[in-house]
């Protein structure tokens, strides 16, 4: 097939721990099975900074960015689904179908996972070439922006199929940062009669608010465990751990109440450790539930962005150009942001 786009891309390329620099490159050729997509809008994830400074495997030097959309600009053999000119999202996880998890229909706890921006390159760039199973086709009325994140929706759908959430259950959620905020509306959506946010930034506090908190705690202030056992005597019946720490790690499980839920869904140092009492889990009869990635959820996250059901642009608080990477990072890792997007062709 003719390459009808230009064949030189712009991208901005993780050398090492702790380096990076835009290069120039060719544009890649799409084989039997792949796709090359235009990049619209890639998504800056906190997982982009623990691979920038060494705390997550990936393989150097690559091409971050796992939460991305764009155009379909070429297609190579065998590729039926999406053609030259269609919109799409990426859906990062790329499973071997082979290993004993793929083999019980746990593709994203595969042995041999890839990923673009982590194994393969990703989004951070004017161009990327996927496999083409991994892109879904969107809807006019579904903007770039929003399918660039349907990934982190996809997670936090994943998250919550793991436990159960009944119609008038009492939930605290950790954390109001990008995910907190994606939890918060999923879980309302589920039916919580009432949801506890724990977050110390002001502004992010009032976004919870705005999107159906009903009662937000500052915990440099006021212990969340006060503000719940106040709000609700007993406790909640599931606390989601949003921020990736071993403080707030600790802080959940003071949370829900006898038969309650903690659901682990922020990335924590993988050397951070916690002290809990396992008679106090057996007596109590806690559930502790962890999350990674998401098994073939984009559909559902794409469902609901499409309905409008999940507020998405609204959360994206920065946008920075691909020769803005380090500024990018700086600014969600100082709390500032709620989400980042780099936007290829800015």
């Amino acid at each position: 097939m003719a390459r009808p786009h230009q064949d030189r891309m712009r991208a901005a390329v993780f050398l090492a721990p702790g380096r990076w620099e835009l290069q120039t490159r060719e544009v890649p050729a799409a084989a039997a099975g792949e796709a090359v997509i235009r990049v619209a809008a890639c998504g800056l994830c906190g997982t982009d900074l623990h691979i920038y400074h060494g705390r997550f495997g990936a393989s150097f030097p690559v091409i971050p960015g796992h939460e991305f959309a764009g155009e379909v600009l070429e297609v190579g053999e065998g590729v039926r689904h999406v053609a030259p000119g269609d919109r799409v999202s990426v859906d990062p996880v790329i499973p071997d179908d082979t290993c004993d998890a793929c083999l019980r229909n746990l593709p994203h706890l595969c042995a041999n996972l890839r990923a673009p921006g982590i194994q393969l390159d990703g989004g951070f760039a004017t161009h990327c070439l996927l496999p083409a199973r991994q892109l879904v086709a969107i809807p006019d009325r579904v903007t770039y922006e929003q399918a660039a994140l349907l990934e982190p929706l996809a997670c936090v759908l994943h998250g919550l199929d793991l436990v159960e959430i009944r119609p008038g259950d009492r939930a605290a959620i950790i954390g109001a940062g990008w995910i907190g905020l994606l939890m918060l509306q999923c879980v309302r959506l589920r039916g919580a009669a009432h949801i506890t946010v724990s977050e110390p930034v002001a502004f992010k506090r009032e976004r919870a608010r705005a999107l159906g908190a009903d009662a937000v705690v500052d915990p440099s202030e006021r212990s969340p465990a006060e503000a719940v056992a106040k709000a609700i005597p007993g406790g909640v019946d599931i606390a989601i751990e949003c921020v990736g720490a071993a403080a707030t790690a600790s802080q959940a499980f003071a949370l829900v109440r006898e038969g309650g839920t903690v659901l682990f869904f922020g990335v924590a140092p993988p050397n951070a450790e916690i002290a809990v009492k396992p008679f106090d889990i057996y007596r109590r009869e806690l559930k502790v539930v962890g999350s990674f990635s998401t098994p073939r959820k984009h559909s559902h996250a794409l469902r609901l962005a499409a309905g409008g059901k999940v507020e998405l642009t609204s959360l994206v608080t920065h946008r920075f150009g691909l020769g803005e990477v380090e500024e990018a990072m700086e600014d969600l890792a100082g709390g500032e942001a709620i989400k980042v997007l780099i936007v290829p062709s800015a």
